[in-house]
Formats: C-alpha cells, sequence, structure tokens
C-alpha cells in the first residue's frame, strides 16, 4: 500500500467506545460490549490490537496496557483450551517482552491445571513483577457464556482477583450476556459476570465520519473508482453497519452501478443473508417485535423491546420506528421465515 493510502481507521475511530475501554483498562475494571452481527466489533478488535501497549500510559510511569486478543469461536469447549488460547494472545500482545524461565519445581498432573498454572504464571510476571496492565478481549463470547462451565468463567474472576486493578476483561457479544447465560443462571451465580454486569454498553452502527473513513480507504484501494456522492449513498444505504457498507461498495464497485435505488441492493443474495444473520442472532423476542414493527403491527406492548432495539442502534427512531438501513427495513417487509 502506498505511503499517502488513506489509512482505515482515523485516530478519532469510534472515538466514544475506545476512550471508554482505554478509561476501564486504566483502571484495571471490566466492561462489555454488545452489539449486531456485523456491526464492526471486529474492526474495534482489530484497531485495538495494532494499538501501541504505552500509547496510554496508565498512573505508573512506565507501565504499558496489553490487549491480548481470544477469539471464542476457535474455543474447543474445555477450559485447557481456554486457558492455552489465553496464554497463546497474550505472548502475543507482549511479545516484545522476554518471559522468564518457567518454574518447574512443582508440575500439576492435570493438563487443565498445567496450563492454568501457565496463565497465572505470565499474568503474575507481567502484571505484578513489570507493572503492566492487561486487559482481555474476549471477543464473540457468546458461546462461551451461554454454555460455561460456570467454574470455568468463574477461575477467570478468580485471576482478576489475584491481580486487582492490573487485571480486566472486555466481552463482546452479540446478545446480553445475562440472556446468554440464563442456564448457568449467570446472573445469580456469577462473580464473573459481577465484574462487568453494570458496564455492558451497546455498541451501535457507525457514525457517518468513521463509515466514509472506511468507505474511503476501499476507495482507494479500488483505484478511487467512486466519487464522494457514490459513497455518501452507500452509507445511507447501508445505515453505517459494517458489513453491509463493505458488501454494498464491492457490488457497486463490480457492477459498475450508478443511481442505482436501495431496492436493486437488497435483492442482492449476499445482502439478504447478512440482513438475515442481522435478524436471527437478535433474541427471539427482538425478532418478534422487529417483524411486527415492519408489518405495522406494533402495540403499546411492544415498547419496552422497541426502546432496547433503539439504544442497541437498529432503530434510528421510535416514534415511528425507523430501521438503521433502508435495506434492512426492505428485508424485513418481505421476510418470511
Amino acid at each position: 500500500m502506498p505511503q499517502n493510502a488513506i489509512p482505515r481507521y482515523q485516530p478519532t475511530f469510534r472515538k466514544d467506545e475506545i476512550d471508554l475501554i482505554l478509561r476501564f483498562a486504566a483502571r484495571g475494571e471490566s466492561v462489555g460490549f454488545m452489539g449486531i452481527a456485523g456491526v464492526g466489533k471486529s474492526n474495534i478488535v482489530n484497531f485495538l490490537r495494532d494499538l501501541p501497549h504505552n500509547a496510554f500510559q496508565s498512573a505508573q510511569e512506565g507501565a504499558g496496557l496489553f490487549f491480548p486478543i481470544v477469539d471464542a469461536p476457535q474455543w474447543q469447549g474445555t477450559p485447557e483450551s481456554s486457558w492455552k488460547m489465553m496464554v497463546e494472545a497474550l505472548d502475543q500482545a507482549s511479545k516484545e517482552l522476554v518471559p522468564p524461565a518457567g518454574d518447574n519445581k512443582v508440575i500439576p498432573f492435570d493438563r487443565d491445571e498445567r496450563s492454568f498454572k501457565a496463565l497465572q504464571e505470565r499474568l503474575q510476571w507481567i502484571c505484578r513483577e513489570l507493572g503492566h496492565k492487561v486487559m482481555f478481549i474476549l471477543d464473540d463470547f457468546d458461546q462461551v457464556v451461554e454454555t460455561g462451565p460456570l467454574p470455568m468463567l468463574e477461575r477467570l474472576n478468580g485471576l482478576r482477583s489475584e491481580l486487582r486493578g492490573l487485571l480486566s476483561y472486555l466481552v463482546i457479544t452479540k446478545r446480553l450476556p445475562h440472556i446468554l447465560g440464563r442456564q448457568l443462571n449467570l446472573a445469580g451465580n456469577s462473580k464473573f459476570y459481577d465484574l462487568f454486569r453494570h458496564n455492558i454498553y451497546a455498541l451501535t452502527p457507525y457514525v457517518r465520519d468513521d463509515a466514509l473513513q472506511m468507505l474511503k480507504h476501499l476507495n482507494e484501494l479500488a483505484g478511487n473508482r467512486l466519487v464522494e456522492g457514490q459513497l455518501f449513498e452507500i452509507y445511507r444505504i447501508a445505515g453505517g453497519h459494517a458489513r453491509l457498507l463493505r458488501l454494498i461498495f464491492n457490488i457497486w464497485i463490480e457492477e459498475g452501478a450508478t443511481g442505482i435505488k436501495a431496492t436493486y441492493f437488497a435483492n442482492k443474495p449476499d445482502v439478504k443473508q447478512e440482513c438475515h444473520r442481522i435478524l436471527t442472532n437478535l433474541h427471539r423476542h427482538e425478532q418478534e417485535v422487529a417483524r411486527r414493527i415492519a408489518r405495522g403491527e406494533q402495540s403499546a406492548d411492544d415498547q419496552a423491546v422497541i426502546d432496547h432495539l433503539a439504544r442497541r442502534g437498529l432503530l434510528d427512531n421510535t416514534s415511528p420506528p425507523a430501521w438503521f438501513s433502508p435495506l434492512f427495513d426492505q428485508f424485513l417487509r418481505t421476510y418470511e421465515g
């Protein structure tokens, strides 16, 4: 990429969300973000991945802040795989540090315990001995929150208790964690959930500046084939939804579209599939109310869910309800699933 290329992210990318995350991490406190499918959760992860560990100095002179990224969909369903993934993520995030030799005097027989001990020792070294802070990014954590096991989640809380003020978690899900974790009674039984239960925020679609920055970046990579007005039209149609922005941009480039209405894109298979993914990743009650809104059949009983959909960024307006994207609006009007 040429040196004068338009960067994917501006320094002000997701400014409110990034500032919030950094404030929590600097205090050693955990936070949760919930966002609809394709809204750009991974872009926040990528932004934090590329953030220099010393870009945000903590109160302690010289201390750094590391963001190990755990890609939860790769989890194999066992505590051992969790601890190994966390060690690998920590090693990747702190690869500029040279770890000390391991203590082999006492080696747990159980493989799960061996993996957990390796994680524990690495965190003690980075946080206690070197004075850095660590915020694990638990990305796409829905399945783990839903299935547990609960004792494994509670060990995450135990690690944080050992390193209070130094270790925290950024938990990213598509649905509210206490809804996902009903079978585990997460809300009543989990101290891990208590770490962030009062600090859960909705991740809404991009604001205009972030959406247009993404489109300008894509456009430059494509040889600047679209003019500014066309990029703005893509933003208007996609409503700031990261995945829809990319899909519409690609279709426009591939088909040389000019002056095309939202209905044209709404009928494209990839766009339909993405809208379907957004809908089916909502909670059942949200899906039901969304379909009633599309039919104009919502009632006063639906208002609490309508307000919730607005907080999540799916609705730009609640009276009357207006969807974040004309594409999603049309998809709901014709959806027969």
